[in-house]
């Protein structure tokens, strides 16, 4: 076989059941090969739409995702997805093509040092200088997208190595491959004793869920375990949703800067934070110096050492799998009988849970609670539709099919994270430490092709949309089942707001006032689609796009003026929160 032979015999052997990509003059013997073998190719609009989808695909199923590009332009814009893949831990495997061997390095046509470019933003990238190398490269390179934390890695294959004879020893000597040595990890087992006397002696424990445990099998269940049997707050992370069902009394909902109140509170009076799977990242925090000044014990568990230590003070470093964690840490729980001892603790907090509640669900009624701000700029109103009441309400019409729910970013992602209750692992797709503009049509595309027979929300705002709308053209292709709401406040919202808050309302550059008709775009690409305005047509559009087969588009307009609460302003920590109605 050829080279381009031997990566699809490769990706079948591991199960692969669809790639995402696009052609070019550099791999055009691969998608011949792809053409011959009849192999699972979904054609993407754009290179970053096939990077995309090929995350939204791991996302909702743990398996690793593929992408395909070509070399020079093809690949640089695959640079997008991988990074914020490398940033949200999420196994991609990119294959991108080069220019001959013989040409590298001379600026030959579609020439770009892709692995140069790409180093920073994967956990390892591979040039592929013989065709013998490919099946030993692939086999290590498949491995590091799972191994530890979670990430994207690169191959990239110039197109003579594509076309070269694989020889049979080479195939044979493959499982030689080279095996790739770590220093040991510091496991929880060794630890938990140590994690069991600090609690015992805690008066306000507090556990936060970070998206690490969604990578790890089996640890949103034993996470769900320990909160139930030891009655432990649990605050998640953005990228933490559904670990922990948000119906859940003990959880208290998400943290961090567009987080719930009653958990950034809780974060903020803690005597012991137990962290699992999260980054501490600068959303959560906000200034480490006031983060780190605070008299609480921090218990750390990733599976990437990088991140213990990196910007908050760890008093316990465990470096381990999360579902190791939970396991060891119920065992010793278990063996030492172990009862908690903060019930004043959990009532304060289910007191404020309460009221922070009841404030959100009144936020989230048919009215807007915003005024007109600045010069040129009003797009509120009595009669528009407020972004918090559109998710809302098809949040409450979907709740017992818990759907895949997408955003991508922006003012809607975080109204979308707050009014969106999600209640199991996988449910919940979105770009979180890169913030990709962009991400969530193409990554609809990939659950819904992971996941044919659920059905998949997405929130995308006016401005992200136009960037990758061209993926309307896979949806239609493919008939997904997939349910697009255009959040249309015709700003870049997020942007907006910050505007208004921190720039004296000086909205450079961040109105948009003049989106096209989205329903007539949608239309453009033969999906149905229709326009709403109020709560009756809203309504009404819901009942269209939930009986119509297949996709379906609703361009919501939208009161402009609406800010995300609360907020944590630069510099502050997180207990410094601007809420409205606190005096």
């Amino acid at each position: 076989m050829n080279g381009a032979q031997q990566i699809l015999a490769f990706l079948k052997s591991k199960g692969v059941e669809h790639v995402f990509g696009y052609p070019g003059g550099s791999v055009l013997v691969l998608y011949d090969e792809i053409h011959k073998a009849e192999f699972p190719h979904i054609l993407t609009r754009h290179e970053q739409g096939a990077a995309h989808a090929a995350e939204g695909y791991a996302k909702a199923t743990g398996k690793v995702g593929v992408c395909i590009a070509t070399s020079g332009p093809g690949a640089t814009n695959l640079v997008t997805g991988l990074a914020d893949a490398n940033m949200d831990s999420v196994p991609v495997l990119a294959i991108a093509g080069n220019a001959a061997t013989s040409a590298i390095g001379t600026d030959a046509f579609q020439e770009a040092d892709i692995n140069g470019i790409t180093l920073p933003i994967t956990k390892n990238n591979y040039l592929v200088k013989r065709a013998d190398d490919l099946l030993p490269i692939f086999e290590e390179a498949w491995a590091l997208t799972t191994e530890g934390r979670p990430g994207p890695v690169l191959v990239c294959v110039p197109k003579d190595v594509l076309a070269a004879p694989v020889t049979e020893k080479a195939t044979q000597e493959a499982k030689a491959a080279l095996v790739r040595h770590r220093p040991p990890m510091r496991r929880s087992a060794s630890a938990v004793k140590e994690v069991v006397e600090v609690l015992a002696k805690a008066q306000r424990p507090l556990l936060m869920a970070g998206g690490g445990i969604v990578h790890s099998p089996g640890a949103s269940d034993l996470l769900r375990k320990l909160v139930s049997q030891a009655s432990f707050p649990v605050i998640t992370t953005l990228m933490g949703k559904g670990t922990v069902s948000e119906d859940e009394p003990s959880c208290l909902g998400m943290c961090g800067m567009h987080g719930f109140p009653q958990a950034n509170i809780a974060l903020g009076k803690c005597d012991v934070l137990l962290a699992v799977g999260c980054r501490f990242s600068d959303r959560i925090t906000g200034d480490p110096k006031h983060f780190n000044a605070k008299r609480r014990f921090i218990i750390h568990v990733d599976i990437d050492p990088a991140e213990i230590g990196k910007s908050i003070r760890t008093d316990i470093p465990i470096e381990d799998d999360a579902a190791d964690f939970f396991q060891n840490l119920l065992a010793e729980m278990d063996r030492v009988g172990f009862q908690p001892g903060w019930s004043a603790w959990n009532q304060e907090l289910a007191a404020l849970t309460v009221k922070y509640r009841k404030r959100l669900a009144a936020m989230a009624e048919n009215r807007s609670d915003a005024q007109p701000r600045g010069e040129g700029w009003d797009r509120g109103g009595a009669g528009k539709l407020s972004p918090k009441y559109v998710i809302k309400a098809l949040a409450d019409r979907t709740a017992r099919q818990e759907p895949i729910v997408v955003t991508d970013v922006g003012q809607h992602q975080m109204f979308t994270a707050q009014h969106f209750p999600i209640h199991s692992p996988r449910h919940w797709i979105t770009s979180g430490g890169l913030g990709t503009m962009g991400f969530g049509l193409p990554a609809a595309v990939g659950a819904a092709v992971a996941c044919p027979d659920q059905l998949v929300l997405l929130f995308v705002g006016d401005g992200g949309f136009q960037m990758t709308l061209q993926e309307l053209g896979v949806i239609q292709d493919l008939k997904l089942n997939v349910k697009i709401v255009v959040m249309d406040n015709a700003c870049l919202g997020m942007v907006r707001q910050w505007q208004e808050l921190f720039y004296s309302q000086r909205y450079s550059e961040s109105l948009l006032m003049n989106n096209p008709d989205f329903v007539m775009v949608a239309a453009a690409y033969g999906i149905a689609g229709g326009r709403a305005e109020n709560p009756e047509e809203l309504a009404a559009q819901y009942d269209k796009a939930l009986a119509t087969k297949g996709p379906y588009l609703i361009h919501a307009v939208l009161d402009g003026n609406e800010n995300v609460y609360p907020i944590i302003p630069p510099g502050k920590q997180s207990t410094d929160m601007i809420i409205p109605g606190d005096e």
